[in-house]
């Protein structure tokens, strides 16, 4: 039997992907449910990532240390997270045991006590995460230029919420939220590693056609970005700082060529911003590019963090590398060289059957597609030279520049407005 993907429907209409690994020894098992931090009210903000918590606490068979001594005695562990726009509950074990993952999964799915109780003391660790994000400024400034680059939207708000819409939610709230949004057809069920394809749809279409769907149209609006800087006061010797632009979505069809757009600017430590910037002047520990695409909206960003006094200079470096690029085109074997790098990640992260989980479920809540490893590979093979300066035009755009500044207010006021002249 060979590796292969599937994309099966239970009776009840359920998308079920399944790939099958026989050279490996463990299950992966999830469900993915397209509904995120997006998909909330202002006053709901943190609602999904709450639920998220509270699945692990308990259903109306197993207690959370019951469900977390079945699933390691089984050789696994539970999982799950939550983005702008899903939801993950995920459950891993050995091949052999494979079905205890899925009777953990499908409990906490179907039946979570979702109580009071669990809520109390739910809110105060995610209080607490909340607090840790906002301690953290390499990972903050993510939050910053997100909501730098969408405003009010949605889009623009961190997943976990705010200290004081957590503290509000409510158990009938919770409640609520999950009966209207865990439900099909924003759902999706996957399998991965060396499972057995007909077992698994057995085990799909029992479990979970039995989940009253919901409504497929779904209130969502795409966000309109904004342009200009933002500063988020810091007292601190040391700047962080966002700067980028909108981008694509996930069905684009010159979404790989951002991808290695951002690559070429700032993947690793041979390319342009990090041997500009760190390398030659000194100005930055870590400079890099991060390239991101939703259902229908992208951004494509520089992250660094500098001196205060620098943050001015290290943005026209930022700049200055930006316009070389669009004016002067690709260096010899640049190309070739953030192709290999990319692709290189891109391969190390699929030696689990977790990683390869998370790349099928993300990328079918997206775009609908569930393709192969080696398909993303010829696609990202496919990126011409021109296709990277076509992106490169199309999205490095002076206009419609959105940065955020973490740092101290007086400071960083005085070079944002220094840099209105910015140019590329």
């Amino acid at each position: 039997m060979t590796d292969r993907i599937e994309v099966l429907h239970t009776s009840g209409g359920i998308p079920v992907i399944v790939e099958c690994l026989p050279s490996t020894h463990s299950a992966s098992f999830s469900t993915y449910f397209g509904t995120g931090s997006r998909d909330e009210t202002d006053d709901e903000a943190g609602i999904a990532h709450m639920l998220e918590h509270m699945l692990f606490k308990g259903t109306e068979n197993r207690t959370a240390r019951q469900m977390a001594e079945e699933i390691e005695a089984a050789g696994g562990e539970q999982n799950g997270y939550t983005t702008k726009e899903v939801t993950t509950y995920q459950a891993y074990a050995l091949d052999e045991t494979a079905e205890v993952a899925e009777r953990i999964l499908a409990d906490m799915v179907l039946n979570p006590m979702l109580s009071k109780e669990c809520l109390v003391t739910e809110k105060n660790v995610v209080i607490q995460e909340i607090r840790m994000l906002e301690n953290d400024p390499d990972d903050y400034i993510h939050v910053l230029f997100n909501e730098a680059l969408w405003g009010k939207h949605p889009m623009g708000r961190s997943e976990a919420g705010s200290v004081a819409t957590v503290s509000a939610l409510t158990e009938q709230g919770i409640r609520a939220f999950f009966q209207e949004h865990y439900r099909p057809p924003h759902m999706a069920v996957l399998a991965v590693g060396n499972v057995d394809r007909q077992q698994v749809m057995e085990w799909a279409s029992r479990t979970f056609d039995g989940l009253e769907p919901r409504p497929r149209s779904r209130d969502r609006s795409a966000p309109k970005p904004a342009a200009g800087f933002r500063v988020f006061p810091r007292d601190d010797k040391q700047a962080y700082v966002g700067m980028g632009f909108p981008g694509l979505s996930a069905v684009d069809p010159d979404r790989f060529a951002q991808r290695m757009l951002s690559s070429v600017l700032g993947m690793g430590t041979s390319c342009r911003l990090f041997q500009e910037i760190r390398e030659r002047s000194g100005l930055v520990y870590e400079i890099y590019a991060s390239s991101g695409s939703y259902t229908d909206c992208g951004s494509l960003a520089v992250f660094y963090n500098t001196a205060v006094k620098d943050q001015e200079k290290v943005a026209r470096l930022v700049a200055k590398e930006i316009g070389r690029l669009k004016s002067e085109g690709l260096e010899k074997d640049e190309l070739k060289r953030s192709k290999h790098l990319l692709k290189g990640a891109y391969v190390r992260r699929l030696e689990s059957t977790e990683a390869r989980m998370v790349r099928l479920g993300e990328m079918f809540m997206a775009s609908g597609e569930a393709i192969t490893p080696e398909e993303t590979l010829r696609r990202m093979d496919m990126v011409t030279e021109e296709d990277v300066l076509k992106a490169a035009e199309r999205l490095l755009v002076r206009e419609k520049l959105a940065v955020a500044m973490h740092a101290p207010k007086a400071e960083s006021e005085g070079q944002a407005k220094n840099l209105a002249d910015l140019d590329f």
